[in-house]
């Protein structure tokens, strides 16, 4: 008797003896239940001539859908060609409808003008080498030896009562481009040392004013430039971080060190160039400022140590309040290439 295992589909022989119990597969080796003998229908014998009988309905089955796919090929076929037979040779002709003439040279009635279309460009230059001509004021002094009001120059805050309002300023707008403008007077460059007074004719709100003008400028400079600040007295007071200081990073610390700066001994500006000079790089512009009078020699040291080294510092000198020492001032701004100044009294 065959069956078929419950497990892997294979044929399984068994005897009638062994109906109702377990066998093992020979196939997949497991154990297969075998059913009761009352529960298998006999076995159907097969008529005589079914697998020929079989192999005759399939092979008329198949010629009959080979003959009604074939019909259909040559239905579609005959009708693409005639479709396309149709839409060749002289067909009917329609008429969609009259197109307009149009003549290329036709400018719909005007006429273009080229001399009053030469005459407005003509124009339109003329006002512009008339606009060319019109140059804009100079931000340049014009006179080297001009008087400058400090009433129109003093920073927010300058005459607001003195030292604490240094730390209100938070910038200004008196550096131009690249460059750096103190007291009135505007320098190109990236690097700057202000040189300034702080001798004791300085005391009061004259040093207030210029702690306030060194703030303006710092805080006026580009983040590319650099600057530095030397004080003096009988002798150099420098702000104490050396070397060039960046203007947004040391602000603060320079509005700090500058509560901390008062007036007192004579006025000797060499050893304050002595150290601007000597930095590495040398400044591109220093600002020189003094309220009185200093030896003469300080002129020749000043320009021996400039000498020293490419490229030349200019030096713009500004004399405030006083005009003692003008003479001087003006030869040293003259020799280094820079310009001189007066910032007139309060």
């Amino acid at each position: 008797m065959q069956l078929s295992c419950f497990y892997c589909g294979n044929v399984l022989r068994a005897t009638a003896d062994q109906l109702g119990g377990e066998i093992v597969c020979p196939h997949c080796h497991k154990v297969v239940r075998l059913p009761e003998a009352e529960t298998l229908a006999p076995d159907e014998p097969h008529p005589e001539g079914s697998l020929f009988h079989s192999w005759v309905n399939d092979g008329i089955s198949g010629f009959i859908s080979f003959i009604v796919h074939a019909g259909l090929l040559i239905l579609f076929a005959s009708v693409t060609c005639n479709f396309q037979s149709a839409t060749s040779g002289d067909g009917v002709d329609v008429l969609i409808g009259d197109m307009p003439e149009v003549s290329l040279d036709d400018s719909g009635g005007e006429t273009l003008d080229t001399v009053a279309a030469a005459s407005e460009v003509s124009e339109t230059v003329e006002v512009d080498e008339l606009l060319n001509e019109v140059a804009p004021p100079s931000a340049e002094p014009t006179d080297i030896g001009e008087l400058i009001d400090t009433a129109a120059l003093t920073p927010s805050g300058a005459m607001g009562g003195g030292i604490g309002s240094l730390s209100t300023i938070g910038g200004g707008g008196s550096g131009v481009g690249a460059g750096a403008s103190f007291m009135g007077l505007r320098a190109a460059g990236r690097r700057f040392c202000i040189i300034a007074d702080c001798s004791g004719s300085m005391s009061g709100v004259k040093l207030d004013y210029v702690k306030e003008e060194i703030l303006e400028t710092v805080s006026s400079l580009p983040r590319e430039a650099q600057f530095q600040v030397i004080f003096f007295q009988s002798q150099a007071v420098p702000f104490p971080q050396k070397g060039w200081r960046h203007p947004k990073r040391d602000f603060n610390a320079l509005s700090e060190w500058l509560k901390t700066v008062g007036p007192a001994g004579g006025t000797n500006p060499l050893p304050a160039f002595e150290i601007a000079l000597k930095f590495s790089p040398r400044p591109d512009a220093v600002f020189f400022m003094t309220d009185g009078l200093f030896d003469d020699n300080v002129v020749g040291e000043v320009k021996r140590q400039n000498d020293l080294s490419e490229p030349k510092v200019k030096v713009h000198a500004i004399s405030f309040m006083d005009r003692s020492a003008e003479p001087l001032m003006r030869q040293i701004a003259g020799e280094s290439g820079g310009e001189y100044r007066h910032v007139q009294a309060f």
